[in-house]
């Protein structure tokens, strides 16, 4: 029993030191609260992209603009030459779609193109080829343009990017300042000049000279608007070089700043000069020091000059050496008109350096703009008096009488005056034409045309009436006939039926 005792007493011992060596412990090491984990890091929001949509195909209707799965569009009726404003939409793959305008959403689109779209990244999708065509090389179509970050720029220079989207023009390039040096690659059909851009004069007007094919060969130019210091333009050519300048479908560039504006620009005008003036030696004409055009005799035109809008002030010189403008004063000078772009235009120079009585007239420049209608099946005739001897007359076909037709459709035009811009249709056969005097009643043709020696359907002719030097007789009387139909602009003469 005592043994039993001893070890109960020792088990007790030790027990209560485990307490005191426990509690000991417990006095000078307490354990540290876990830190608390950190805030999660947010995550950085998506920053919005940015597209519009260009118009440049020149045949194709009106569209609206849809985001793929979308029935709400982006914009409608987009009309050929135009742009649409800017979408913002969440970054990510995106198919833009476009509909005829006016067409349900359901509608099958006529087009439709692939975009990835970045955070903060601007597209221009620009809408181009012949609607109507088959030809693969030309067909709709559309580019889809990143637009690159605007870069560093002197503070007087702007930023542009091209895009050649002509139909009919294969390979492009272009002449910043029109100065015969080619400043840009070989653009061909659907090509774009990408992420470069190249560094323009700011704040003042541009010319922009286009040339065709690889041999570069000057087609036209253009005048640009002053572009703003450290803007970025996109400058889109577009349309048919085979139409018209003047013609909405003609060839033209586009304009399109980041800001979303958007101009159209026409070719610079075009200036055909003709010498129907009785008196007047072989001249030259200069605008300032410029010789416009080489010299020029009676019953001679020039070739096409193309010349920035505006208005001018043509000095008539003699022959010159070199063609360096004399120090001396003109023969005469004359002021034209406003020159607008897209048009073309022939300058008559008519009238006397010397007149022979007060009431002749002087010399001058008669300026006409060519707009001619379009007709398949007739030869279109627009009459221009420019000689200075003869009265105001009447012209005419000539009926079974021998007399001057009494409708006819030329009435009293005197010096200076022509026929309507338009043209009027005549058959190509029998058209021997007939000129009067606009006061006399009896209608017998003082002057007498045959126009059907060389003429042919399509023909869109200036019929200048002129007389020719030497020629006393106020019925001495030349048809200068200026042809617009090709290009360029040729000439021919009909002497009056003896």
């Amino acid at each position: 029993m005592n043994r039993t005792r001893c070890w109960k007493a020792l088990l007790v011992t030790v027990q209560v030191g485990l307490m005191v060596l426990v509690a000991g412990c417990n006095r000078t090491e307490v354990a540290e609260a876990p830190p608390p984990p950190p805030p999660p890091i947010p995550e950085r929001p998506l920053v919005p992209a940015q597209i519009r949509v260009l118009h440049a195909s020149p045949d194709a209707p009106p569209v609206d603009v849809y985001v793929e799965g979308s029935t709400r569009p982006l914009a409608v009726r987009v009309a050929y030459g135009s742009t649409t404003t800017y979408a913002t939409l969440p970054p990510g793959d995106i198919t833009v779609e476009l509909r005829a305008s006016g067409s349900a959403a359901t509608t099958a689109p006529l087009l439709t193109t692939h975009v990835t779209l970045e955070q903060e990244a601007r597209w221009t999708v620009v809408v181009a080829g012949l609607f109507a065509g088959h030809d693969p090389a030309s067909v709709f179509r559309a580019l889809s343009l990143r637009e690159p970050p605007r870069d560093a720029v002197a503070p007087d220079q702007a930023q542009v990017r091209l895009v050649n989207a002509g139909v009919d023009a294969p390979t492009l390039g272009f002449d910043v300042g029109d100065d015969g040096t080619v400043d840009t690659e070989l653009l061909e059909r659907f090509a774009s000049t990408g992420d470069a851009t190249g560094d323009v004069p700011a704040g003042e007007p541009l010319q922009l000279g286009v040339v065709l094919g690889t041999n570069a060969e000057h087609v036209t130019s253009f005048t640009l608007p002053p572009l703003v210091a450290g803007t970025q333009t996109l400058i889109v050519a577009t349309g048919l070089m085979t139409e018209p300048a003047r013609a909405g479908n003609g060839f033209s560039l586009l304009m399109a700043g980041r800001d979303g504006t958007l101009a159209i620009l026409r070719q610079n005008p075009v200036v055909y000069a003709v010498h129907a003036s009785p008196d007047a030696p072989t001249m030259e004409l200069f605008a300032g020091a410029r010789a416009l055009f080489a010299p020029l005799s009676f019953g001679t035109m020039s070739g096409p000059v193309q010349v920035p809008p505006g208005e001018y002030t043509l000095d008539a010189f003699g022959v010159t050496l070199d063609h360096v403008r004399p120090a001396g004063a003109p023969a005469a000078s004359s002021r034209t008109p406003e020159l607008v772009a897209g048009e073309r235009y022939l300058l008559v120079a008519s009238g006397y350096l010397a007149p022979p009585t007060p009431q002749s007239p002087a010399f001058t420049l008669l300026p006409f703009a060519e707009g001619f209608s379009h007709d398949s099946s007739n030869v279109l005739v627009r009459l221009v008096h420019a000689a200075p001897s003869s009265p105001a007359v009447d012209v005419g076909l000539v009926g079974p009488e021998q007399r001057v037709l009494q409708d006819a459709p030329f009435v009293d035009q005197s010096f200076g005056g022509a026929s309507a811009a338009s043209g009027l249709p005549l058959p190509p056969d029998n058209l021997l034409l007939g000129v009067t005097p606009s006061s006399e009643a009896n209608r017998y043709p003082r002057a007498r045309f045959h126009l059907d020696s060389g003429t042919r359907v399509g023909q869109r002719l200036f019929a200048v009436a002129a007389n020719p030097p030497g020629g006393s007789d106020a019925w001495s009387l030349r048809l200068l006939l200026v042809d617009t139909a090709p290009t360029p602009w040729t000439l021919g003469a009909l002497l009056p039926e003896k």
